[in-house]
Formats: structure tokens, C-alpha cells, sequence
């Protein structure tokens, strides 16, 4: 009895070592000639995001080699991505979007894991509600052992605030697709927040085609409405439609008096909205990496993980769309704004 005992207690003490000389042989499993493997599916081609992720791990001098697929906003292409992604076996999959994330990643308690990428991990990004959209538990941790991400959206609370110091808008106005998921689930939030944060949500939703698409040509006739009915300020919190006909969008409500507030700050940089609270998503697709990082390099259960968010936010302020709507920012606003188009 007592040998077994004395070979128990040395069996005992020998696993910690064991498990530790495991961990660093992981950590060591990566090189230049063994590459870590990312398989990134995104949206709408490397864009910003895309780019700053690899640039991450860039310049941190990490031997990893991230092949990308390319939706091209087409939903009937994400299921080859998904199977291709399963037949390869990647270190690690990255998700741009929540339509992409949805389709790869898979539900949160799901029926049917082995539909989608089961215990390959996965990393998702530039998802604006992942708890709404029903992919992660909560922000400290996803409930998902193989699963993790990063947020990039500012609360909207936060937007409202800014929007309300601005303009003190009592009627917000919006214009989404139902088809939309993300939209659909901030509209729902838009509501939650309207009697509290004292404002009226006026709402309109595009017509759609049989493949669900917005039907083009509808834009002008749904800002007439929302300002026949009031409305002082149209938000775009989450619509990857109208990020995409910005131009057509924002001339639009300006055309009927109508300032746009957006969380996409290209809608101000890049169009003509008049202010935007928002993250560069170059310092998302960062942040991601870093993420990465930690489930490759540092050994990291990517369940065990919170789902990180940018620290800080950034103002932007169009002035030649205030000097035309003859809407000039209140000096606390002008203090930390970025301004575009400042010269006349």
C-alpha cells in the first residue's frame, strides 16, 4: 500500500510538468516553415478591417498565413467557404459580419453543431449585436468553448447622447430593411432607448424583391416622409445597404433638410452625413489580431476569453454639410471632433 501511494504522489508531481512542457511545445509548434493557418471569409472584399488584422500580425512577426475568401455581399456563397474551411482544417477561422459569422459560426446552443464549424476555433469581428444576433452568451465570455471575437460598434446610448448634444432631436428617424438582421435588432434597441432617453423613433423600411433586396429608386420618397412627419435627424446605426448607397443616401436627406447621424464614420469622411461616433475598423481588424494572438500564441481557450471592445471613440464632424443645413457643432463637440471638409 504505501508504494502505491509514494507512486501515486510522484505520478501527481510529474503532471503539472507534463502539462507545462505540452504548453510551450505548442507554443513553439508555429514557425516559418509550419505557419499558423487563418482562414478569413469576409463580406465585402479586405477592406479596412481585413487589412488592419494582417497588418497586426504583421508587425508582430508571427509566422501565420491567412488565406481570404470573398463573399462579395453574396449570402449563397458563404456555405462552399464553410465546407472548404472544414476540409482544410485551419488553426483558426475569422468571420467579417454578422451574416458571415452566422453562417460559419452557427447559433449559440445550437441543435446541429457538426453543421457548422464544430471545434475549429473561431473568431468573429465587425459584428454589431453578437449577443442580439444569438451567436455569443454574453461580452465577459461567449458560452462557446471554440468561439470568440472582438466588438467594434458604439453603444448606442453613447450615439443618441451625441446626437441629442448636437441637435437636441426629440423625433429620430430611420430607414432600414427587414432583411437585415443587424438593422432590424438596432431598430429594436432605437425603441427600447426612445422613452428614456426622451425622443420618438420614426421608423421606415424599404420594399424589397423576391431575393430580399431593397428595390432601388426609394430613398428620396422615404426622406420626404420622414420629414413630413417630423422627424429632425435620420440615424444609420447598423444597415450594410446604406453604408453601401451612402452617396445616394445622405444627398438624399440633405436634399429635405435632413442631417444623418451614422455609426460608420465613412458615411462622414467618405459622404456627405454630418456626424459619426464610431471605431476605425483598421483599429478593429487590430484589435482582432490581437485577439488571434492569444488563442494561437498564448495558449487561450477562445470560450474562456471576454469579447474585447475598442477604448475609445471618435468624433466626426462634416462641416460643410453643417455650413449647408446651417447646423454648426457646440464648441464642447468641436474640442475632440475630428473635421472633415473644414475649408470652404
Amino acid at each position: 500500500m504505501r508504494a502505491l501511494i509514494k507512486a501515486s504522489i510522484q505520478l501527481l508531481c510529474l503532471l503539472p510538468i507534463v502539462w507545462f512542457s505540452t504548453a510551450a511545445a505548442q507554443e513553439k509548434s508555429f514557425s516559418e516553415q509550419n505557419p499558423a493557418k487563418v482562414f478569413m471569409v469576409v463580406w465585402r472584399g479586405c477592406e479596412e478591417a481585413c487589412q488592419g488584422f494582417k497588418q497586426y500580425l504583421t508587425e508582430q512577426n508571427l509566422p501565420i498565413k491567412v488565406t481570404v475568401r470573398d463573399a462579395a455581399k453574396d449570402k449563397n456563397r458563404i456555405s462552399a467557404f464553410l465546407q472548404e474551411a472544414k476540409s482544410l482544417k485551419p488553426d483558426l477561422v475569422v468571420t467579417w459580419g454578422t451574416s458571415v459569422s452566422k453562417e460559419m459560426i452557427g447559433p449559440l446552443n445550437g441543435n446541429n453543431p457538426e453543421r457548422y464549424l464544430g471545434n475549429i476555433p473561431a473568431l468573429f469581428m465587425v459584428v454589431a449585436d453578437p449577443v442580439g444576433a444569438g451567436i455569443v452568451e454574453s461580452y465577459e465570455r461567449s458560452g462557446r468553448e471554440y468561439v470568440t471575437g472582438v466588438r467594434n460598434r458604439v453603444p448606442e446610448e453613447v450615439q443618441i447622447r451625441a446626437i441629442k448634444d448636437y441637435l437636441d432631436a426629440k423625433k429620430i428617424g430611420v430607414i432600414y430593411s427587414t432583411a437585415e438582421l443587424n438593422s432590424v435588432l438596432n431598430t429594436q434597441k432605437l425603441e427600447q432607448l426612445a422613452p428614456e432617453m426622451d425622443f420618438e423613433l420614426v421608423k421606415k423600411t424599404y420594399r424589397l424583391d423576391d431575393k430580399g433586396k431593397p428595390l432601388p429608386g426609394q430613398v428620396s420618397q422615404l426622406m420626404r416622409e420622414l420629414a413630413d412627419e417630423g422627424a429632425e435627424v435620420v440615424y444609420v446605426g447598423s444597415s450594410s445597404y446604406n453604408r453601401q448607397i451612402r452617396d445616394e443616401f445622405t444627398s438624399a436627406a440633405n436634399d429635405h433638410g435632413l442631417p444623418v447621424a451614422s455609426a460608420y464614420e465613412v458615411m462622414v469622411t467618405k459622404s456627405n452625413a454630418l456626424l459619426s461616433i464610431a471605431n476605425h475598423y483598421y483599429n478593429v481588424g487590430r484589435l482582432a489580431g490581437s485577439q488571434a494572438k492569444k488563442v494561437l500564441f498564448n495558449q487561450q481557450v477562445p470560450g474562456n476569453l471576454s469579447i474585447p471592445s475598442m477604448s475609445r471613440y471618435s468624433v466626426f464632424i462634416n462641416m460643410a454639410v453643417a455650413r449647408q443645413l446651417e447646423l454648426y457643432p457646440p464648441i464642447q463637440l468641436l474640442r475632440f471632433s475630428e473635421l472633415v471638409n473644414k475649408e470652404r
